[in-house]
């Protein structure tokens, strides 16, 4: 019964979604989300200095690698929440 509520949880807990509650109605909420989704993730990147092509990525440990993941999603979120969107 303890397994089947934490996969029920983990399940609940992890069916979030983006919304802008700022945005105008006459706008398309998918092209908006996807235009400011792919700027976020570039902005991220460079922020974390995360680019798969980089060539060091090889000689890094993956505690680094890990910490390198941690900054750039915190990055992504941090400017999805500076264009007005949240997570609901």
């Amino acid at each position: 019964m303890k397994y089947l509520f934490i996969a029920l949880l983990l399940f609940v807990c992890g069916c979030t979604s983006w919304h802008n509650p700022g945005l105008d109605p006459a706008a398309d909420e998918a092209a908006v989300f996807k235009k400011d989704r792919d700027e976020c993730r570039e902005r991220a990147k460079k922020q974390a200095h995360s680019e798969p092509l980089n060539d060091l990525r090889r000689l890094k440990s993956y505690d680094t690698l890990q910490d390198e993941y941690a900054r750039e999603v915190r990055a992504y979120k941090r400017c999805m929440r500076n264009k007005g969107w949240i997570r609901k």
